[in-house]
């Protein structure tokens, strides 16, 4: 009995963490991969007699299953994923790793956010088993630009404090970043290194990336405009000028060798620097730089060139962060482009950049002007915050197009909407434009259509008998015959509809003998083919196009002939070819002369030829290359598997 009921409970458990999968479960049961391993497993519990041996089987057949479909289901994740980071900006910025709950796996920062994305999403195992086991838990991912390297390491260490991923190291100081503070009430003030940021009306100017970065302004701020750097108490108490007087980098405002005034004007022009207004430095210090060059004393000429740098490197000013203010604000920005509208806000919390949330807004029409489109995203967006009892909106909003109605907005929401007036204002702003028009622009590339016009042409060049609204291509894939694998793309006027996009295996059964299927061409078309045509509850196209010239094209004729498929055309298309080569002519030609797009139609000599600039070829070419990249991608992960040890 115990044996009974802990085999039926483990079979069931199994299957309970498998039915959100249901789609990935059917499709493994149907191929009888599953079924094959069922009878192998009954056969070891088997050798235990009774009852008992047969739920041992059971449950070791269970625990099989629960693997093999996990590991189905991850690779499938795996290369969504990988399609999804393939579309991300190459643009600096920050990525969230997340679970299936949303909830953040890991954070990290990434000076090209497409390149860092696509190194943990492919095929091929990680070598270091926590990015693999990060990589199998990841559901999906978001990202928030930013301008500069610096705005993302400090955005990163921010979001890492808030969220605390099991993933990412946590220090266990929680140092924050530091920063210059200058307290403007004393009667000297001087440039002070801190990473506490404090109410006590002085001013705070950071934060930097490192403690190496901060001290080195410090440093290069002090010794250009002879600022003190000894403590309050040294300051009140010293009777004569220090060895910086003597050596010419402080001007002694303790013994009153610079006057009060004269001292001010320095600090004011440290803050002018710190604020990125220091343009005038800089031109003087290039100035110097020069005039060494030109001198030959190139010691000094470098020390300038340091100098510049380093207050280059204070002149870029920070965007995530406001620590002096300490704002509760949302930074609204929308970006359209043609039917598309995408609004992202920025949320900032204490004077740090929180989070962003992305919204696609729907039926966005050219009638409206980018003032109604606010309108409606502001209050779709805030609204429900009222009524909720956890909401709680910022006090203030801050944009680029006010609303059409200012003081109706602020009455209804009880929030404050404004337009940037500070430079880190509209900085702030730069950032939420950035990510919109980023999200937008990935929208529109994923929803690029080659609409009714190229149809019309794929229509009436290949003479077709009905209009081609569904299209779909065929693709083969192969290395010296090892693991041969075909695909299918569909085009839907004009779109890709990736949900209906399928892979296949080749079986590489031959009943009648001679070549093998896997080397065969046309058994595999025709493999292929019979197994997509054969299921009736799928749709047929219109139109066929597979990749290759005549033989490819008499071959699929034949394989839809001998299924009795009506209603359905067949095109092939043969790549463009070299047409002037040194080994055809024996003569170096300059530049490289290649033929256009060639498509193969039945019953005709010779081919049609598309011109490159037309629509209907763009909307083949892209066809058939999508279906080479699905094809070839599908044929490296089995090969993968192949090579991999049991």
């Amino acid at each position: 009995a115990v044996d009974f009921f802990a085999g039926l409970a483990f079979c069931l458990g199994n299957l309970i963490a498998l039915h959100r999968h249901n789609d990935v479960v059917e499709v493994h049961f149907a191929t009888g991969a599953i079924g094959e391993r069922f009878f192998a497993d009954i056969a070891v519990g088997r050798r235990i007699s009774g009852l008992r041996g047969l739920f041992s089987g059971l449950a070791w057949h269970s625990a099989y299953v629960y693997t093999y479909l996990m590991a189905q289901i991850q690779e499938q994740y795996r290369a969504q994923l990988l399609i999804q980071a393939r579309e991300a900006s190459q643009h600096s910025g920050v990525y969230l790793m997340k679970s299936t709950d949303d909830g953040v796996l890991y954070v990290g920062k990434a000076k090209n956010l497409k390149n860092r994305l696509t190194t943990y999403f492919q095929p091929a195992r990680h070598e270091n088993l926590r990015t693999e086991i990060l990589v199998g838990q990841v559901h999906h991912f978001d990202v928030i630009l930013t301008e500069t390297e610096n705005e993302a390491l400090i955005l990163e260490c921010t979001l890492i404090k808030r969220y605390k991923p099991k993933f990412n190291i946590l220090l266990k100081d929680d140092k924050n970043f530091p920063y210059i503070k200058i307290q403007l009430s004393d009667r000297a003030p001087r440039l002070e290194w801190t990473r506490r940021v404090l109410r006590d009306g002085a001013r705070y100017y950071g934060p930097f990336p490192s403690a190496y970065s901060a001290r080195q302004v410090l440093q290069l701020l002090n010794e250009t405009l002879k600022l003190r750097d000894c403590s309050d108490n040294t300051f009140r108490n010293r009777s004569r000028p220090c060895v910086l007087y003597q050596i010419d980098k402080c001007s002694a405002p303790c013994v009153q060798k610079i006057t009060e005034s004269q001292y001010r004007e320095s600090i004011l022009e440290a803050i002018s620097v710190l604020e990125g207004k220091g343009e005038q430095l800089v031109d003087s210090l290039r100035k110097g730089m020069e005039d060494a060059s030109r001198l030959q004393e190139y010691e000094k000429a470098a020390s300038y060139r340091d100098q510049i740098q380093n207050i280059e490197m204070v002149l870029e000013t920070q965007g995530v962060l406001d620590p002096t203010q300490r704002h509760d604000r949302d930074v609204l920005a929308v970006a359209r482009k043609d039917a598309l509208s995408h609004g992202v806000v920025l949320m900032i919390r204490g004077g740090k950049l929180l989070g962003v949330k992305h919204y696609r807004i729907q039926g966005d029409g050219h009638g409206m002007g980018d003032a109604e489109v606010m309108d409606q995203f502001i209050t779709q967006h805030y609204a429900p915050l009222l009524k909720a009892p956890e909401g709680t909106p910022p006090r203030e909003i801050l944009l680029r197009t006010p609303p059409s109605d200012v003081s109706l907005m602020e009455r209804a929401l009880g929030v404050t909407v404004r337009v940037p007036e500070s430079k880190e204002e509209d900085q702030l702003v730069r950032v939420a434009e950035i990510n919109s028009q980023h999200a937008v622009d990935t929208e529109a590339k994923r929803q690029s259509v080659h609409g009714a016009e190229a149809l019309d042409d794929v229509h009436k060049r290949l003479h077709l008998d009905s209009f081609p609204h569904r299209i779909e291509c065929y693709d083969i894939s192969n290395f010296q015959g090892e693991g041969s694998v075909a695909s299918r793309v569909v085009f839907v006027n004009g779109s890709p509809e990736k949900n209906l996009y399928r892979r296949y295996r080749i079986r590489g059964s031959n009943p009648q003998g001679g070549v093998p299927t896997e080397q065969n061409d046309f058994a595999m078309m025709k493999e292929v083919l019979e197994r997509r045509f054969l299921r009736k509850d799928d749709p047929f196209p219109q139109l066929v196009v597979v990749d290759g010239g005549k033989g490819q094209l008499s071959q699929a004729v034949a394989i839809l002939e001998e299924l009795q498929v009506q209603g359905v055309e067949v095109v092939s298309l043969a790549k463009s070819r070299v047409k002037n080569s040194f080994k055809e002519t024996g003569t170096y030609e300059k530049e490289v002369q290649v033929s256009p797009e060639r498509i193969f139609i039945p019953n005709r000599k010779n081919p049609v030829v598309l011109l490159p600039h037309t629509s209907g070829a763009r909307l083949l070419t892209h066809l058939r290359d999508e279906a080479h990249r699905f094809a070839v991608s599908y044929h490296r992960i089995v090969r993968h598997r192949a090579r991999m040890p049991e």
